[in-house]
């Protein structure tokens, strides 16, 4: 992020992300491919901790869910986080436009979603941070 992004000139989505995350990262890069007009700003947050501290996120907090920095410079977690970053995308437009308007599906993914990060990183050899 720079001091340009920050500003808000031309802000992108800054999704933070765990890039030691096989799990992860087949969803990453599959989005990432989508991801041809560069709206959003990818951070591996195993390589880049200055980005998370400069967003005021903590490094275990950014390990228990996914992160997602709006344009608005407001941080989004979990579903949420990525209706964010779907929003950008083709294709994902779509699935975000549904989870939004379809009741009680926002409250079941993120239900799902926190199932999975919960065990994702002892499913990975990990072990939990605090």
């Amino acid at each position: 992020m720079t001091a340009h992004t920050v500003a808000g000139q031309n802000a992108k989505v800054v999704c933070f992300h765990d890039g030691e995350c096989p799990i992860c990262n087949v969803e990453i890069k599959a989005m990432k491919k989508l991801d041809k007009a560069g709206h959003i700003e990818w951070v591996d947050i195993t390589q880049e901790q200055d980005k998370l501290a400069a967003a005021g996120i903590t490094y275990p907090q950014a390990m228990a869910r996914i992160h997602v920095m709006g344009a608005d410079q407001q941080i989004q977690t979990g579903v949420r986080g990525f209706l964010l970053v779907w929003k950008k995308l083709p294709y994902y437009r779509r699935l975000a436009l549904v989870v939004e308007k379809v009741p009680f599906l926002l409250t079941l993914m993120e239900y799902g979603y926190r199932l999975f990060a919960y065990y994702r990183l002892p499913l990975t050899g990990k072990k939990r941070l605090s």
